[in-house]
């Protein structure tokens, strides 16, 4: 059990008042975290500014942050374990996700050493005769960053790391749900040299914490990953400042007449029930030509019952326990509200060890939250359509946009999709929810603002300043 402290200014400090962190599992004790306050934002603030008016080379956020990656691939079992038991994530899939965040912080090594800067070709006009120009990569400033229960190390290492490489100390806080594995990754980075007030680690109530952040002129980026209405709250609360806000969505994939359905069934299945489908870019509406609609469901059907579901301590469970029992109950309504209005479940909708089974449905009507909002359970709607060009329709009458996806054999209908589809990412005969971490990543409409990606997360946290030399 781990008792986690604050740490704000290379010290770690205790709170009088600590919360438990349970596993979602079986409800034990997975550990503790102190619960931080207004005053323990600004302190945080506070040795963030001192740090950024010092300073950093980039030859050395380049070595740290190598050394930190060095040492979460040391400790990786710790880290999956720790992941396993505050998240509930399956274990295979918690190992995934320790060397995601491995990589994530190579990348951020990499991109301290390459910050962006051109020449200026200033005697291109009569103006700039005799000049010599050019732009270096300044950090913005302070970073405060909010990340989710979901992915509670890769995550976070994609908010620290570039914020490092750019040069901008980081006030950090994570999901109240598992504080424990950010704690563990600011110990890795403290011993692989990070200077204090680099970066700060406060815990507690969100709704104490941002605010605290909001209002503090001395923050200059707010980069949040979550829920679309609490990320929209939080830029209209701060607008001038600097914002990257990964928000939710609710998945889309086509299925064309003449796919491969046994790859893109699989692919359905990777990406639906995953980690109980609690991703951003989780497969929600499954779009199917109606001339194969039933052979998909069918093939559905049976391969979510051969899903290993249960304890995410078993090397095979795929199909863990939702975050909280609340979720659980959520998820299980819509279902319910779903049938009540017509749909049917053809596979799953019960439980298994107490987990919500993966479940598959259809004739859902339209307006229904398992069609509108975002489920983050593992629930896919599968709705037959006519035609690629009905399917991009169906795919854009959502106010989310992250990723989509289609499986087709033609050529016409895939760039048609690339070309019309309303998504950060479209992707093509690829699962919807792929993510590699050195790729751009955002959303459109109400599903981000911003980009994320460690170059392109380096990019958005340095200004270009340009000099001018003459003699």
């Amino acid at each position: 059990m781990r008792e986690q402290a604050l740490y704000i200014d290379g010290e770690w400090f205790t709170r009088p008042a600590t919360a438990d962190v349970r596993d979602p599992w079986d409800g034990s004790l997975a550990g503790t975290y102190a619960i931080g306050d207004a005053d323990d934002a600004t302190a945080a603030v506070t040795a963030a500014r001192r740090a950024l008016a010092e300073g950093l080379p980039p030859h050395r956020r380049a070595e740290i942050l190598a050394a930190a990656a060095d040492g979460v691939a040391r400790r990786a079992e710790e880290f999956a374990g720790m992941l396993r038991a505050e998240a509930g994530k399956p274990i295979t899939a918690a190992r995934q996700e320790v060397q995601r965040a491995v990589t994530t912080l190579r990348l951020s090594a990499e991109e301290a050493r390459r910050l962006p800067g051109e020449a200026v070709q200033m005697d291109a006009y009569p103006a700039g005769d005799g000049m010599l120009a050019f732009t270096v990569a300044e950090p913005l400033g302070v970073v405060a960053a909010i990340t989710p229960f979901n992915f509670p190390l890769n995550l976070v290492a994609h908010k620290i790391g570039p914020a490092l490489a750019a040069g901008c100390p980081v006030v950090l806080k994570p999901s109240e749900r598992t504080p424990l594995t950010a704690g563990l990754l600011v110990e890795v980075l403290t011993e692989a040299g990070l200077p204090a007030g680099w970066l700060n680690l406060v815990t507690g109530d969100p709704g104490v914490i941002v605010p605290a952040w909001q209002h503090d002129e001395r923050v200059a980026v707010i980069s949040f990953t979550g829920s679309a209405a609490v990320g929209w709250q939080i830029k209209a609360g701060s607008p001038r400042k600097q914002h990257i806000l990964e928000l939710g969505s609710n998945t889309a994939m086509v299925i064309d007449s003449g796919a491969d359905l046994g790859r893109a069934v699989a692919a359905a299945v990777a990406s639906g029930y995953g980690f109980s489908g609690q991703a951003c870019v989780s497969l929600q509406r499954l779009y199917v030509h109606e001339s194969v609609v039933d052979e998909v469901l069918t093939r559905l059907a049976a391969a979510v019952q051969d899903l290993a579901v249960g304890d995410p301590g078993d090397e095979d469970t795929v199909v863990g326990p939702l975050i909280s029992p609340e979720a659980k109950e959520r998820v299980t309504a819509w279902v319910r509200g779903a049938v009540r209005d017509g749909a049917r479940v053809v596979a799953g909708g019960g439980e298994r060890s107490g987990v919500l089974e993966p479940t598959v449905v259809t004739d859902v009507p339209e307006g229904a939250d398992l069609l509108c909002a975002e489920v983050f359970g593992p629930v896919v709607t599968v709705v037959p359509v006519k035609s690629v060009a009905d399917g991009i329709a169906a795919a854009n009458d959502s106010r989310f946009g992250l990723n989509a996806a289609i499986f087709t054999d033609d050529l016409a209908n895939a760039l048609a999709f690339s070309r019309r589809t309303e998504a950060g990412s479209v992707l093509v005969n690829v699962p919807p929810a792929f993510r590699a971490d050195h790729m751009p990543y955002h959303g459109v409409k109400e599903s981000g603002h911003g980009r994320e990606g460690v170059k392109y997360a380096v990019e958005s946290l340095v200004s270009p300043k340009l000099v001018i030399l003459a003699a």
